[in-house]
């Protein structure tokens, strides 16, 4: 976990996190989050009170997302226990997105992505935002639809700019709940998570 992300954890909550941050900062269920604390995979204290049993010093939940990040087995969850999926690579399990691929991105991911996406053409087509944002023809007609994705009609086709997308992806961002994994990557490499 890079400084960066630290830093806007830091910044957005307290120093002393109840089970609710920990469930919005790992974006997983307050059943699966309880589970963690109890069975201490997340370091915290425990009052024995009904309601506001958890305490959860920010530093040791940093510290439980990098072990994550690293896949470090020490912090990894029981197969199965909290899905009836098909189990997954074991880096995948422990793997947490970090918070700050669902928080909104700064005003400089625009510029960053423009370069990033310099040898890209100006006017894209449906094909061409779906290989670059790694989401569906169906995902991309919804965003249109809500009139959240900019487009302009065609004889063809509905087509969009190059900013347009850039512009959709930064205010957008944070409000896509189950992002791509293009999408996450693109967010990882502008904040230089490996």
């Amino acid at each position: 976990m890079n400084k960066t992300v630290r830093k806007e954890i830091k910044k957005k909550y307290p120093e002393v996190l109840s089970l609710e941050h920990i469930r919005c900062i790992l974006h997983i269920s307050k059943r699966k989050a309880a589970w963690m604390l109890q069975n201490q995979i997340i370091e915290c204290e425990n009052n024995g009170r009904k309601t506001r049993q958890y305490k959860v010093k920010i530093d040791d939940l940093l510290d439980f997302m990098e072990k994550a990040e690293k896949g470090d087995e020490s912090v990894s969850l029981p197969i199965g226990l909290f899905t009836a999926k098909k189990p997954q690579k074991p880096a995948d399990i422990t793997l947490m997105l970090p918070p700050i691929i669902s928080a909104r991105l700064p005003s400089d991911f625009k510029e960053w992505l423009s370069d990033e996406w310099y040898a890209e053409s100006d006017v894209l087509l449906f094909e061409d935002i779906s290989r670059l944002t790694g989401y569906t023809r169906k995902t991309i007609r919804k965003w249109i639809n809500n009139k959240r994705l900019r487009t302009v009609l065609t004889q063809d086709d509905l087509i969009t700019s190059k900013i347009w997308l850039i512009d959709f992806l930064y205010s957008e961002s944070h409000e896509i709940q189950y992002k791509s994994d293009v999408h996450i990557e693109l967010i990882k490499k502008y904040y230089g998570i490996t």
